[in-house]
């Protein structure tokens, strides 16, 4: 892999899991010196990150890691549930054995973690985020469209960024001591746990596409209504 790549690859990462909060500076002075990467590999990957939308470029101000916000999230659950749902029927159409076995394999993978909860990231979260998001990849895997399947994984990746600035938010881990903490956890636990998941997996192998979709629409829009009462309140002018 060449400098470039692995600076990319890297600072991706990095602002994925909010390593590098929303809205922070990104001066490569500063990134040469926490990443250890030299000048020309972090110039070449800050404008492959921006096309993502996830870095901005302010004239006079340099790059920055792109911001969250409450209204994006909300952008992001409508077009997430618009491209999974077709993905979803095209791969229920045309998968094979191979898609049905690669969806049942990251099911028990993803079985064999708890969900994610508010607070620290442990390493158990992270591998949890990562079977979470194979799973959704696995279940439309098999659909044969790879522009919706790009837009899928770009979907997904800008959610997941703003999932991870949610739940590892100290208001909301605040708040989750509160009266009310007890049952919004479990709640959330409920939302992201595997029994919905199991569920969404049975449909799909059955073909049973109106149910499949049906649930998925479901599972996107708990997640919203979770992700709207345990929103940061304090990130509400940070705008994405």
């Amino acid at each position: 892999m060449s400098q470039t790549s692995s600076a990319y690859s890297t600072l991706r990462k990095a602002i994925l899991e909010c390593e590098l909060a929303p809205g922070s500076s990104l001066a490569i002075s500063g990134l040469k010196a926490r990443f250890g990467f030299g000048w020309t590999p972090l110039r070449e990957a800050l404008p492959r990150l921006e096309s993502e939308h996830l870095v901005r470029f302010e004239a006079n101000k340099g790059y920055r890691v792109a911001t969250v916000s409450l209204e994006g999230l909300r952008d992001l659950q409508v077009a997430r549930e618009a491209v999974e749902t077709t993905l979803l029927a095209r791969a229920m159409t045309r998968g094979g054995d191979e898609w049905e076995a690669t969806l049942i394999a990251a099911h028990h993978l993803l079985e064999q973690v708890s969900p994610n909860t508010p607070g620290a990231p442990t390493p158990e979260s992270l591998v949890w985020e990562e079977r979470h998001d194979a799973f959704h990849r696995a279940l439309t895997r098999g659909a044969d469209a790879p522009w919706l399947g790009h837009l899928a994984q770009q979907t997904a990746d800008q959610q997941r960024r703003h999932h991870f600035f949610m739940l590892h938010s100290q208001d909301v881990i605040e708040r989750l001591e509160e009266t009310d903490g007890p049952d919004l956890r479990r709640i959330f636990e409920q939302t992201l746990g595997i029994a919905h998941h199991t569920e969404l997996m049975n449909a799909a192998l059955a073909r049973d596409i109106p149910k499949a979709q049906s649930l998925m629409r479901e599972h996107i829009g708990f997640s919203l209504a979770v992700y709207e009462a345990l929103w940061p309140q304090t990130a509400g002018s940070r705008k994405g």
